[in-house]
């Protein structure tokens, strides 16, 4: 397990880590919220189907084609947990792909794919998903929920292809990310994949929680003062002064 996941852990497993708010919560109330032991449950279970189906460990990449989504940080650490790299997009073939998206299952050309339903306590995929393609949803369920690694990376084995991150600096870009939050930070952010150092990473780095949501204007002022949020990390342009807001 990861150091910063086993911190959560031993801090109290029971506080929320991770609350994800869908783009259109104002009409489907999406909201999902993990505690630290419900979130090293996802990471561990992934972990595992990642070694055991595919052999994932040091040295592997894995293509990670998600949006901001609360699934997204959970198959990153348990890439990291691996030992493996991480590479966002679906541009070109890695070890495995890991897409929400049919179109890169189709025409990316990595042998071994994983489909990610990005749908609430979805079961299956929703499609009909190409041949050899693992569906996430259907298995994942099935994996240990406790993960040890087979090996451990190496410190300048690579975490982050882009920016460049090994496993040795990964905690240390954490904690240098969230330096100026408190310690317990609340952190209401958009981050996307491309951010997970400077927005989760570093807010958990700092023993705080996450609260994630693909779009930061949809959410309203009202949503936003029930949780208690004590920073904000914005990564996308904010709409035009004047932009109505959604409540």
């Amino acid at each position: 397990m990861l150091p910063l996941l086993r911190r959560l852990l031993d801090d109290d497993p029971t506080a929320p880590r991770l609350t994800w708010y869908a783009a259109d919560h104002a009409s489907s109330g999406e909201r999902i919220e993990l505690s630290a032991r419900v979130l090293a449950t996802w990471v561990a279970k992934t972990a595992n189907l990642l070694e055991e189906e595919f052999e994932v460990g040091p040295g592997s990449v894995v293509a990670l084609d998600l949006p901001t989504h609360w699934r997204t940080p959970v198959f990153q650490l348990a890439a990291w947990s691996t030992g493996a790299a991480v590479r966002h997009g679906a541009d070109r073939p890695a070890d495995v792909l890991v897409s929400s998206s049919v179109e890169a299952l189709q025409r990316n050309g990595s042998q071994d794919r994983i489909a990610v339903s990005l749908l609430p306590l979805a079961t299956r995929f929703d499609g009909e998903l190409p041949a050899g393609v693992l569906d996430y949803a259907r298995v994942v369920t099935g994996y240990g929920d406790t993960y040890v690694a087979l090996s451990a990376p190496g410190p300048e084995d690579p975490a982050l292809e882009v920016p460049a991150l090994a496993h040795g600096r990964l905690q240390a870009a954490a904690q240098e990310a969230g330096a100026d939050w408190p310690v317990g930070v609340r952190l209401l952010t958009d981050a996307g994949p491309d951010d997970v150092v400077r927005g989760p990473l570093a807010a958990w780095a700092r023993a705080g929680s996450v609260v994630l949501t693909p779009d930061l204007d949809a959410l309203g002022e009202r949503v936003v003062g029930s949780e208690r949020t004590t920073a904000t990390l914005r990564t996308r342009p904010a709409p035009p002064t004047g932009s109505p807001a959604q409540d």
